[in-house]
């Protein structure tokens, strides 16, 4: 933690090499998010409810067997290439140790659940293209990092995209998409491979650096049964055509933590330096622009539920089938804001030195899910479903800010987002008007919410550098 601290000639480059790192980052990450969202409604409008419920259920239990082949890998390079703990090949052959077991359940599964073994051949070779992609991000080649995962998720869009114009059924399109990583990882290899090596690191083996990525993996585990818990419960006792309405607005707030994830991990060295010190403003402004950005993406998601889901189903379904999603989107409006706060109340944890403590914190959110939806769903199915994740969000988020208040280093949550709520009424007021266009509710939602910002800044200058930070602090 010394590092962090210390001030050296190199300070101000490599505080612009972050920034502009962090910028392609995100650039990267919103683009190939809109790839994988358009994949979705593609494959939604062509494999119909049913079959789309169907898929969704099996490319749940693929990732999850696909974790099998990362085990915390990712997470670790990510730190141990640039700090030089552990080199690449280590790494490499650990991952092929893995990728073989991965191989041999897919094998196995492939006589009984043919469509489960091609999607898991799908997410095993996808982890190995995003491996790459880490791997050339720790050599600052961030731009080839940034085409890799494009092509990655343009590859499975062109894929899915191409079994339903030939008329591919699950098997087809499961196919399809098993081999859509290949572009990707001949990218990934070829650019690594010009690349010149890192500086040289401790040797390790095999079993060295799966013992180091253990704990990454037990979180990294629940971080993916996480927020499909609900989903999995409702595929169990509801049919797959409930399960695959549901599952249309459940994407969209998946969609929607991209958000979050990149707010979080840019503050990121700002957050480590400020645990060293003990005291700033980071932790509150960063709060204080996520509450901002969550509190207009649940409004407009509660208000939007009714053309938003017409928008996701295409045509050629009943009213009822909209009105099932809306919904759905309209409860699933309420987890919004304890979905972005829960990545900072993360990211400060592991800056504190506590991410020992995420984990547990993680497994307490996954057991309660799951009580939850033992109970909801065989009720009230889909929107029980939805009700279970708000209530599972907000109770992670109350543990996750005992724990930051309990290790020192306090975030603050209620004040943030009850700002945000207000700051949004005269968006809320706008879009409430032109409801029946979405394109109109956007685009008017968008210019209120902003001008609201403005009125802010400029008649109560106290208040908005308390919500939104002075850029002056820090200099």
């Amino acid at each position: 933690m010394a590092r962090v601290s210390d001030e050296t000639p190199r300070g101000a480059d490599e505080a612009a090499d972050a920034t502009r790192g962090s910028a392609i980052k995100l650039a990267a990450e919103v683009a190939s998010r809109l790839l994988t969202l358009a994949t979705t409604l593609l494959l939604l409008r062509g494999l119909g409810a049913e079959g789309f419920g169907r898929l969704g259920e099996l490319q749940v239990y693929a990732l999850l067997l696909a974790e099998l082949g990362e085990l915390g890998l990712q997470n670790l390079a990510s730190r141990a290439l640039v700090a030089g703990t552990v080199s690449l090949g280590p790494l490499v052959r650990a991952r092929l140790a893995l990728f073989g077991l991965v191989a041999v359940v897919a094998l196995g599964a492939a006589p009984f659940a043919p469509v489960l073994s091609l999607l898991l051949v799908w997410f095993a070779l996808s982890g190995w293209a995003e491996f790459l992609g880490v791997a050339l991000r720790c050599r600052s080649a961030r731009v080839e990092e940034a085409l890799v995962l494009l092509l990655l998720r343009g590859g499975g869009l062109v894929a899915a995209a191409a079994a339903l114009a030939l008329g591919a059924g699950l098997v087809g399109v499961a196919g399809a998409l098993a081999v859509s990583p290949l572009p990707a990882l001949a990218l990934g290899a070829g650019a690594l491979g010009r690349r010149g090596p890192l500086a040289s690191a401790a040797t390790a083996g095999v079993r060295d650096v799966l013992r180091a990525s253990f704990p990454l993996a037990v979180h990294g585990g629940l971080v993916l049964l996480s927020p499909r818990v609900e989903f999995l419960v409702l595929t169990w006792m509801r049919g797959a055509r409930e399960t695959g309405l549901f599952l249309a607005g459940l994407n969209v707030f998946w969609f929607l933590s991209m958000v979050p994830s990149a707010v979080a991990a840019g503050a990121m060295p700002a957050l480590t330096r400020e645990a060293v010190v003990g005291e700033g403003p980071v932790r509150r402004r960063t709060a204080a622009t996520l509450a901002l950005l969550a509190a207009p993406a649940a409004v407009g998601l509660a208000l939007l539920a009714g053309p938003l889901a017409r928008l996701l189903l295409g045509p050629g379904y009943a009213p009822v089938d909209y009105a099932a999603t809306a919904r759905a989107l309209l409860i699933l409006a309420a987890a919004v804001p304890p979905l972005f706060l829960n990545w900072l109340l993360s990211a400060a944890l592991i800056a504190a030195g506590r991410a020992s403590l995420l984990p547990r914190l993680t497994a307490t959110r996954v057991a309660a899910a799951f009580v939850l939806a033992l109970v909801l769903i065989p009720r009230l199915g889909g929107p029980g479903a939805a009700a279970g994740i708000v209530a599972a969000e907000w109770l992670l988020c109350g543990l996750g800010a005992r724990a930051c208040f309990a290790s020192a280093f306090a975030v603050p949550v209620l004040r943030p987002v009850a700002a945000g709520l207000l700051v949004t009424v005269p968006m809320a007021l706008a879009v409430a008007g032109t409801a029946w266009s979405l394109v109109a509710s956007v685009a008017i939602g968008a210019l209120t919410w902003a001008a609201t910002l403005a009125a802010v800044w400029r008649l109560r200058p106290a208040l908005a550098r308390e919500l939104l930070g002075d850029s002056r602090e820090g200099r």
